[in-house]
């Protein structure tokens, strides 16, 4: 086993092989019955699996049935409103969260990614842009990031404070109790980008390169929303000491010493 240690006051090269398109289960939540029926034809045809559910009630008796890899979720839904339905999910799940909505309010979108949410489209919108969203979103579950060096050892876990990051099952946890943090793929993605950073300052432009890729345009308020619910997952135990730094002006930066440790 070897052990770089990156000192900071704050990518990943995947080790696992995307699995083929077909054996990722796409659920579709919306209550136009035909948008619905369109897009589960529109996802079989590009080797998705597709399931689909009108109400919100149906969107967690479908969960109970199947292990989805990823929800495209309408936020005007007969029986909840998607924002809650969201915030519902994300108790018990991880599970990949793009958002569809026909109100153009900044605000919605700013309070889903809070909530968890990984990305949001504005209807009307194109299908083909919806399939480059979700196989960026799959993409970035699997290998959060993508251009690491590969002159040096493919690291496995990274540790900071009391967190460390599995870079191969793509999970932290809080290492005095085992806790697993429930970080989603796009908040795994920042942690990981940032801890690789080694407390070097990344740009939001950085941030939506490494994270977002290039199919997926980020507003700032989107990238600050991803943050400000990172930070709170990575919060130091007792005191509320975030472990991500604001720099003013410029972005953010890990703020404690990273251990990286390879196989």
């Amino acid at each position: 086993m070897g052990i770089i240690v990156s000192t900071c006051k704050g990518r990943y090269q995947a080790n696992q092989i995307w699995r083929a398109s077909m054996t990722e289960h796409v659920l579709v939540v919306d209550d136009d019955s035909q948008l619905t029926a369109f897009l589960e034809r529109f996802f079989k045809k590009h080797g998705y699996r597709a399931s689909t559910a009108s109400t919100a009630g149906l969107v967690f008796r479908e969960m109970q049935k199947h292990d989805f890899d990823l929800i495209v979720l309408d936020l005007n839904l007969p029986d909840d409103d998607g924002l809650e339905v969201a915030r519902k999910i994300r108790k018990t799940s991880d599970v990949p969260i793009i958002m569809l909505t026909g109100r153009d309010d900044v605000f919605d979108k700013i309070i889903g990614l809070e909530i968890g949410a990984d990305d949001y489209m504005t209807k009307p919108y194109e299908p083909r842009e919806l399939l480059a969203r979700v196989r960026s979103v799959l993409r970035r579950k699997v290998d959060p990031t993508t251009d690491m060096d590969t002159s040096e050892a493919p690291v496995r876990w990274l540790r900071f404070d009391d967190i460390e990051l599995d870079t191969l099952k793509s999970t932290a946890r809080r290492m005095s109790d085992s806790t697993d943090l429930g970080l989603t793929s796009t908040e795994f993605a920042l942690a990981k980008a940032l801890a690789e950073a080694a407390g070097d300052v990344l740009t939001r432009d950085r941030i939506m390169d490494l994270v977002y890729g290039n199919s997926v345009t980020a507003t700032d308020r989107a990238i600050d929303a991803h943050i400000a619910r990172l930070r709170r997952k990575l919060l130091v135990q007792d005191n509320e000491t975030s472990v991500i730094l604001t720099v003013h002006g410029a972005g953010y930066k890990l703020a404690e010493t990273v251990v990286k440790i390879s196989p």
